[in-house]
């Protein structure tokens, strides 16, 4: 046996990914990565005395290379002797509908159909082939987009009893030699060197520059710290469960919801404060910010009785007689004041751009990303609106993204001719209330853009461009304050 083979064996033995009778279903592009874990299952599958099923996604956005990667799946499936389903996901359409990410809506896709698979076939487990460097990539992504210690911890060795990844301490060299010594085919996936993707500029410009100029094992540094976090984000989570249940309760009544009981909330530590209040906020369905939980143990410690704070969705958190109240007086629904009246949530929000880089938009939650690209990437007409390319000499910096103002007029691209910015929200049926929160890039010459929605004509792309400014808008992660959670947008 391989020693490749025999060190994953002993992975999966000592930390129990698999377990006798299991059925594992493995993801596989076709990529090196995938196609190692494949072949190295179906070696161990006898001696773990498991069962496998081979799962592979088009992601709909390279149909150059798609086929060419389903078929060598296929083919190494009949080669192996097991059951293999192929399934196409339309990812540009679920960004555009739910206002993702191309990644973040690739990612929720093709675990759903692994899902899918895996439920079809009985099976207990997918197994994915992210690797040591794909950990490091992760942590340096989560903590450029901000993140807290259980963001640090980098992705788990097993995600709900389900998704194992039995490479995680694996690099991709070893990977490599062993694919050479075995002879075994993979193809690579052109997308993976298109800087417009944050993860990609990561593994290609960041790593290897912080390798060459400040640590050469970067990597083991980084994943040694995951290691350390998560242990220390275990030991947390627990003492914060039990404080949880000590000093928060159900309260019953027309605006039901939850109380926290300041004087047992007062005598924890600050960083189990934060994660009772974190708690309460997701258990009331409510998506906090740093900036929030940072107010709401402001008006913990040092709030006067009767003062209240207003978060998202009409959710309203009052203190009262020695206790946080937590509640939705009427409703889920973007409110304010002092509920009496209900009135839309007015969003106000400016910031001047100097020049290309990555914005973090307070306002509307979001990462805003413009780049300078000397030619356009091949699908890029097939790529979601959270992505738009415009044709920089006809762009003025400094830019400015803001919210939408009254009179505001633009040209929609392909539109015969311009139109009130409303009437457009209005015929594409966007609600008052969303259309606060888009954001609008502008220069001296007016709207360049409604992010995520449309381009304006005057910066389309034509044969005679030039250098192309590439702009992308994505929507922050639900759980990028990474205070408790662990769901982070990435791989």
């Amino acid at each position: 046996m391989h020693f490749f083979i025999k060190k994953t064996e002993e992975t999966l033995r000592r930390e129990k990914l698999l377990v006798a009778g299991d059925r594992c279903v493995v993801a596989v592009s076709g990529g090196p990565d995938s196609m190692a874990l494949l072949h190295v299952l179906a070696q161990l599958a006898e001696p773990l005395d498991i069962s496998l099923v081979i799962a592979h996604v088009d992601h709909g956005l390279r149909p150059d290379e798609a086929e060419a990667e389903a078929r060598l799946v296929r083919e190494t499936a009949q080669s192996l002797g097991l059951a293999c389903e192929c399934g196409r996901v339309e990812v540009g359409v679920c960004a555009r509908e739910q206002g993702l990410s191309i990644e973040h809506a690739a990612r929720n896709l093709r675990y759903g159909f692994m899902e899918k698979v895996a439920a079809r076939h009985g099976g207990t487990k997918i197994a994915v082939a992210h690797t040591a460097d794909d950990q490091a990539e992760e942590i340096l992504l989560r903590l450029i987009r901000g993140t807290g210690r259980a963001g640090l911890t980098g992705m788990a060795r097993i995600r709900g009893n389900l998704v194992i990844r039995p490479f995680l301490d694996v690099s991709k060299e070893e990977i490599l030699r062993y694919l050479a010594e075995e002879n075994i085919p993979y193809l690579l996936d052109s997308s993976n060197q298109e800087r417009v993707y944050l993860r990609n500029r990561i593994r290609l410009d960041l790593l290897p520059y912080l390798q060459e100029h400040f640590n050469p094992n970067i990597g083991n540094s980084l994943r040694e710290t995951a290691a350390i976090f998560q242990g220390e984000e275990e030991l947390l989570a627990g003492i914060a469960s039990q404080a949880y249940v000590q000093v928060v309760g159900e309260e019953s009544g027309d605006a039901a919801g939850l109380i926290i009981h300041l004087e047992g909330f007062s005598r924890q530590p600050l960083a189990i404060r934060r994660r009772i209040l974190e708690s309460a906020c997701w258990h009331m369905e409510c998506r906090p910010s740093f900036k929030q939980i940072g107010q709401l143990l402001s008006l913990a410690t040092t709030g006067s009785e009767g003062v209240g704070l207003h978060l998202a969705q009409g959710l309203r958190v009052f203190k009262t007689e020695g206790r946080l109240s937590f509640c939705y007086p009427q409703g889920r629904q973007a409110i304010r004041g002092n509920l009496t009246d209900a009135d839309t949530e007015e969003v106000q929000f400016s910031k001047e751009l100097p020049g290309p880089g990555e914005y973090f938009l307070k306002s509307p939650g979001a990462m805003l990303v413009l780049r300078f690209l000397d030619s356009l990437p091949e699908d890029w007409e097939g790529q979601g609106p959270e992505t738009m390319y415009c044709d920089a000499a006809k762009i003025c910096f400094p830019l400015l993204v803001r919210s939408v103002q009254a009179g505001d007029r633009f040209h929609p691209l392909g539109a015969p001719g311009s139109k009130k910015v409303g009437d457009f929200f209005t015929d594409q049926k966007i609600s008052p209330a969303q259309r606060r929160r888009i954001p609008l890039l502008t220069d001296q010459g007016g709207i360049i853009a409604i992010l995520g929605v449309r381009l304006d004509q005057r910066a389309a792309i034509s044969p005679s461009s030039g250098r192309i400014l590439a702009v992308s808008l994505h929507p922050s992660a639900p759980t990028e304050n990474g205070f408790t959670e662990k769901v982070i947008h990435g791989k």
